[in-house]
């Protein structure tokens, strides 16, 4: 099967792939590996990035990756969908895709509803809308379906995050290649016991194992936005009270330089450890080191797994943009105070001085029923 073959042959209407999931569940891998098999059967790709706080890494890493991008940053597509379809018309006025690949926030639901259903029967002129899509991270799927683990969301943050694969036409299982096979036979099980509506598949975008199925899924014509969820608003609300967001941009110098990969692991490590000492479980801290084209990027996804570098700088840097964005379960200003420590004490580990350029720490609410609004703490460089 190869993408060629797949690939969808269209300039007019685009091909829109929205990619959901819950935060860490490795979409932002995903949605580069899809751009660069499209484009390997010469198809232009543009990227559509969405978060709920401004100064996102996962905007650092498609432009390293040479794709455009649209950032929708402070809002989601489920509530503002004026500014997706605005930010679409930017990418094919500026770059003419054949296909737009589209990340929602990692906490958002709602999505068949009020992003799928439009496009599929507004826009019909403009967009051929795939099968919508949510990455499972196998890990974290466990914990949420089974009750078990050392780490875990509570029980609201675990209704919103089965309510983002209910609404889903496919539901992938990500990182299957950290997986046993006995592990993979029972967490599809137990994902297909708990979605029985969805299609259920395998991949892992780091290796790219199960993407020709993905793409073959993506490509033939089935349901597309089938599973419309009922949304218990109150609940959505209760499980978006208890995320903490922070966005965070420094800059870091060194006279003497200083190896970026080594210091965004030990900073993730430390923003780790002193998350689970106050009992703030991490969804996801993303952090960059951007210096010119050198970029390193880290991650931390659970407060049980340690934290990865899942791309490596090119050289030692003496002056970069350190971006964290950090998502967890916890109040939004003590996870502030735990990242503007964590970053100080690494810094001088490495005899550097970080300089805060802008952060900001929010919670995400529902102001109403139907559309999220960011209750921000503080703003200010501090």
């Amino acid at each position: 099967m190869s993408v060629t073959r797949h690939a969808p042959k269209v300039s007019s209407p685009v091909y829109f792939v929205v990619m959901g999931g819950f935060l860490g569940a490795g979409k932002t891998t995903a949605i580069l590996r899809l751009a660069h098999r499209y484009a390997a059967a010469g198809l232009r790709g543009g990227i559509i990035a969405n978060d709920l706080g401004q100064g996102l890494v996962d905007t650092e890493a498609y432009r390293a990756h040479g794709l455009p991008v649209e950032e929708m940053a402070g809002v989601c597509f489920a509530c503002r969908f004026d500014e997706l379809i605005a930010a679409a018309g930017r990418l094919q006025d500026g770059h003419h895709p054949d296909v737009l690949l589209a990340e929602p926030a990692g906490s958002c639901t709602d999505l068949v509803s009020r992003v799928i259903e439009p496009l599929r029967t507004i826009y019909t002129d403009r967009f051929a809308v795939a099968p919508y899509v949510t990455l499972l991270d196998p890990d974290r799927a466990y914990q949420a379906l089974t009750g078990t683990g050392r780490a875990g969301f509570s029980a609201k943050v675990t209704y919103l995050y089965k309510m983002q694969q209910n609404e889903a036409d496919i539901v992938a299982i990500n990182k299957v290649d950290t997986l046993s096979q006995p592990r993979r036979t029972e967490l599809r099980a137990l994902v297909e016991r708990n979605f029985p509506k969805a299609q259920v598949i395998e991949i892992s975008a780091r290796t790219g194992e199960g993407f020709d199925r993905l793409i073959g899924l993506l490509e033939a014509g089935g349901p597309v936005g089938g599973n419309l969820a009922a949304v218990d608003y109150d609940l959505y609300a209760g499980a978006e009270a208890r995320l903490g967001w922070l966005n965070a941009t420094w800059r870091v110098t060194a006279a003497g330089g200083f190896d970026a990969d080594r210091l965004l692991l030990e900073l993730a490590a430390a923003i780790q450890k002193d998350l689970a000492a106050v009992g703030a479980e991490p969804a996801h801290v993303k952090m960059a080191l951007h210096s010119g084209e050198n970029l390193a990027l880290a991650n931390v996804v659970s407060s049980d797994r340690p934290p990865e570098l899942s791309r490596a700088s090119a050289r030692p840097m003496t002056e970069a943009k350190l971006i964290v964005n950090a998502r967890v379960e916890g109040d939004p200003a003590e996870l502030r105070r735990q990242v503007v420590a964590a970053v100080g004490r690494t810094a001088a580990e490495y005899h550097a001085e970080a300089t805060c350029l802008s952060i900001q720490d929010l919670a995400p609410t529902l102001g109403s029923r139907s559309c999220p609004t960011n209750t921000v703490s503080g703003g200010g460089v501090h």
